[in-house]
């Protein structure tokens, strides 16, 4: 599994930052049509059979996108935003054919008068409909549940060709899978090729002024925080029947905000993995613990009631025979209150993904 949403936050500016003076927002909505073309990435020997195929779908999305001084201060963009639904034919008799909706941020810089670049990002849910089945698709080792995650990171460059309409051409990486929760899993890995039409109905000026540079967060302490994951992975026991094992554990970590949206991270997680404990009893390996220690750095985008992080780590201590000495993760956390936090993230080592979690921060400066 890939996950490159570090090019682009994909969640709302809506909540701004505590210590950003509220100005008066610029907002336009609009529509978009688009048309992509691909090919599937067949990362790994298992899906090798899924090697040569053409994705192809079309995409429709309402959005809106905010023009004024305020978000220009916050990110040195215009972001952009919106629902945005799918379909796909992945051209692959094993893969069948997707149906997608998601959440979409697209921050857009100004490159001159007219030309403008956007970086995509989009997370939502995918409809899949040619599942794993021992008996009617065994071949499929990409998915094995008919609902998964849909993530997708791109960049393009837009260019008006009136003053309500705009074509854009654009390179998108496409992503599904179920976070590991059921095997097997190996994800759709499929980058496009997109031409999209953008509609604007009744279209604003952006704001081209000076920006405010004013580095307020610099005398902020670390942010430290101390919580709590878990999750069940579904594996199979010695009887051949499907059970979900428990991965519990705990999380230590510290924010240094570097910027008006950016921050970097340290800390250090242990977990009980039992899905791997259930593993060894499996194959048939004795005195080995099922815990797992590991150090995490990283980065954090911070907006508003929102944080959105990106970590990479190594083990510290993991004596389990399996996966890679080293991990990433991805989590999105909403602010509760002051010092709560509650959120999911994302555990995978290189194209795998291993588990989501559901975890309850508790944070303070």
């Amino acid at each position: 599994m890939f996950f490159l949403l570090q090019l682009s936050p994909f969640f709302p500016f809506s909540q701004m930052a505590d210590s950003v003076k509220p100005v008066t927002k610029s907002v336009v909505t609009g529509f978009s049509v688009g048309m992509h073309y691909g090919s599937i990435f067949a990362h790994s020997e298992e899906v090798q059979n899924t090697a040569g195929a053409n994705p192809f779908g079309v995409e429709l999305a309402y959005t809106w996108q905010r023009r004024d001084k305020g978000v220009v201060d916050l990110c040195n963009c215009y972001p952009r935003q919106g629902i945005v639904a799918s379909y796909f034919n992945f051209d692959n008799e094993i893969l069948g054919q997707g149906v997608m909706a998601g959440w979409m941020l697209e921050p857009t810089y100004r490159l001159g008068k007219k030309l403008q670049l956007g970086i995509r990002g989009v997370a939502g849910l995918a409809w899949m409909s040619n599942p794993f089945d021992s008996v009617s698709n065994p071949g499929n080792q990409s998915y094995s549940t008919a609902i998964s995650a849909w993530l997708v990171v791109g960049a393009s460059l837009s260019y008006p060709i009136s003053e309500k309409w705009r074509v854009q051409l654009g390179g998108n990486f496409e992503h599904t899978s179920n976070g590991g929760m059921r095997q097997p899993n190996k994800g759709v890995n499929y980058p496009t090729a997109s031409i999209h039409l953008q509609y604007t109905p009744n279209p604003l000026p952006y704001y081209k002024g000076s920006r405010n540079n004013d580095k307020f967060w610099k005398g902020n302490s670390w942010r430290k925080d101390l919580g709590f994951f878990g999750t069940g992975k579904r594996s199979v026991n010695e009887a051949g029947i499907g059970t979900r094992q428990p991965i519990i554990g705990l999380v230590a970590l510290g924010s240094k905000q570097v910027g008006r949206i950016n921050a970097l991270t340290a800390g250090i997680e242990a977990y009980y993995d039992g899905y791997n404990a259930n593993l060894m009893k499996t194959d048939s390996i004795e005195s080995t613990s099922a815990l797992r220690v590991g150090m995490m750095g990283g980065h954090e985008f911070l907006l508003g009631k929102f944080i959105f992080s990106q970590q990479l780590g190594i083990y510290l201590y993991k004596p389990a025979p399996y996966d890679k000495s080293w991990f990433h993760r991805w989590g999105l956390l909403y602010g509760i209150n002051k010092n709560m936090w509650a959120g999911i993230n994302l555990k995978a080592h290189l194209q795998v993904a291993d588990f989501i979690d559901l975890r309850l921060i508790y944070s303070w400066h």
